[in-house]
Order: C-alpha cells, then structure tokens, then sequence
C-alpha cells in the first residue's frame, strides 16, 4: 500500500467512525451537543410530597459516599413526568444492597444530550420478595427504552406502599452526579424552595 493511500485511510476511518457515532445519536434523537439543561419537576402532584432527602449528605452508603440525588418522599401514589426532552435509554431494576428490606429499585435513565442525562428512580418500597407489588409497579412504568420524551411526558405512576415511598431524582452530567436543583428552571426552583421550606429540609448540601 502506498504511504499517500495510508494517509487517506489514517483520515478516512475517524471520519467514518465519528460520523457513525453522529448518525447513531441523531437516530436516538440524541443531539451531539453538550450544552447544561433546564429542568422542569419531575412530579406532578408535587403537593404530595412530604419530605426531602438532600442531594450530598455524607457517608449516605458507607464511608467516603455522599447521596447522588434528591428523595423525594411521597404520602401517596405520584405521577413522575419528564424533567426534559430526551431518550429513554436505559429501564432497568435491582435490588436494593443498603436496604434491609432488599427493595427494588426501577431505573430509568433520560439522555439528553452527550454530555447530560437524568435518572429517575422510582422506590415505592416494597419489600425485595413481595411479587405482586413489585410486579404492579413495573407494569405502572408508561414508557419504552428509545423512546423520545418531552418535558412533561409521563414516565410511571410510583406507588406508595406506606413508609418512605420515594423518587430517587439524579442528574449526571458525563457520568458525574450533580445537584438537580442547580440545572433546575425557575419554576421548578420554586417548587423545589417552597417543599423545602414546607418540610424544614435543604434540596442540596
């Protein structure tokens, strides 16, 4: 091979490699850009809440760690709605490892863009082997993976099941948890503000 055809290969693959990353992205209806959102809040009824677990506290699941997200705690069955435009890229669920109760935890995962994603965990806490209330939850869950959101779409119904039934509310920013509150809207500041003067707790530490 001659070195002129090398260095037109030397070219051409990223070329090619990048533009297959673009049009993969473009396909999820995930824009190439990297630009920090405006989230709006993902519960409807948010006078429904009735506590805030703060995004930071310390030592949250062992020694070094810190809470990567906002709970917030419910006092009945809540609609979780879209806080942004996106992808729904990832619906999965586990169990709880730092629970007695081994409780299932529902993942789903919003890209918004290359650089920023939501995760929106529902936790209504029922107990790890309880089949039937698990399975209800599952089947509450309103949307698909790869299917594009709005703001406002309706992701699930969280259930509550009597006793820190909660939305676990992450967002990462390239795979690094951030406060929600600080990439928040106006509105939804002020939603986020009068909860946590309602309940006497801080959004973020």
């Amino acid at each position: 091979m001659s070195i002129s055809r090398k260095k037109s290969l030397l070219i051409l693959i990223p070329l090619i490699i990048g533009g297959g990353f673009l049009t993969f992205a473009l396909m999820l209806g995930v824009p190439p850009t990297f630009e920090e959102p405006s989230l709006e809040f993902p519960i409807l009824e948010h006078d429904n809440i009735i506590s805030i677990s703060s995004y930071g506290i310390p030592n949250w699941s062992g020694p070094g760690t810190h809470h990567n997200g906002i709970d917030l705690v419910i006092n009945t069955s809540v609609t979780i709605i879209s806080p942004a435009k996106g992808t729904v890229v990832e619906i999965t669920e586990r169990k709880n490892e730092h629970s007695v109760i081994q409780n299932i935890l529902f993942d789903i995962r919003i890209q918004i863009n290359w650089g920023w994603s939501v995760k929106l965990v529902l936790e209504p806490n029922f107990l790890g082997n309880d089949t039937i209330n698990n399975t209800l939850q599952r089947n509450l869950i309103k949307v698909s993976f790869l299917q594009r959101v709005d703001i406002g779409t309706e992701i699930a119904t969280l259930l509550y099941s009597g006793y820190y039934s909660h939305l676990h509310y992450m967002v990462e920013h390239f795979s690094t948890d951030v406060c929600p509150y600080i990439y928040s809207s106006n509105d939804a500041k002020a939603i986020f503000d009068s909860i946590s003067l309602r309940v006497n707790k801080s959004v973020c530490i």
